[in-house]
């Protein structure tokens, strides 16, 4: 469980770093969201780790080497409505028949190309092949619990921010 803790702080600011470029890229095009993408993936990344939450939301135990297992979907798509919607991402998705360990549901930043995605860290040592993703309509993504999920993750973005003032 420790090498996998320390694997998961490392994926964590691996995406953080890919947060901060696609943020940078599109800092015109989201000057009106309230929170930056560095700052909503570490509040997902966080939240992750909460047995409690894993549970609610994935309806399963939380297991030692799968914090974000299960949350690519919707936390790609609240991504999406947080952070720009279309004029910043292109929803993708791997398909079952194209990778046994799917379905895989991320992001695509349109102005770097970057696929971009907070969960993944549970399928090492292999990594998500991307490249065979397609763009998917957001609509046909089920995301039940879409405004518990997002309470919770505004909860924690809250938290962070006022953790960062005092």
């Amino acid at each position: 469980m420790k090498e996998y803790a320390q694997r998961y702080e490392e994926f964590t600011k691996a995406t953080i770093k890919l947060a901060e470029q696609i943020h940078d890229a599109n800092k015109d095009k989201v000057a009106k969201a309230k929170y930056s993408l560095p700052q909503i993936t570490l509040a997902l990344r966080n939240i992750y780790k909460d047995p409690i939450f894993h549970e609610k939301f994935v309806s399963s135990k939380m297991s030692d080497n799968k914090w974000s297992s299960g949350f690519c979907a919707m936390a790609s798509v609240i991504i999406y409505e947080m952070y720009g919607g279309d004029s910043v991402w292109e929803l993708m998705a791997i398909r079952p028949k194209d990778w046994p360990r799917s379905p895989v549901v991320f992001l695509r930043d349109k102005a770097t190309g970057i696929n971009f995605g907070t969960t993944g860290e549970h399928f090492y040592p292999e990594t998500i092949p991307y490249e065979i993703g397609r763009p998917v309509d957001s609509e046909k993504i089920k995301t039940p619990n879409k405004e518990t999920f997002k309470k919770v993750l505004l909860f924690e973005l809250n938290r962070l921010n006022n953790k960062s003032v005092k």
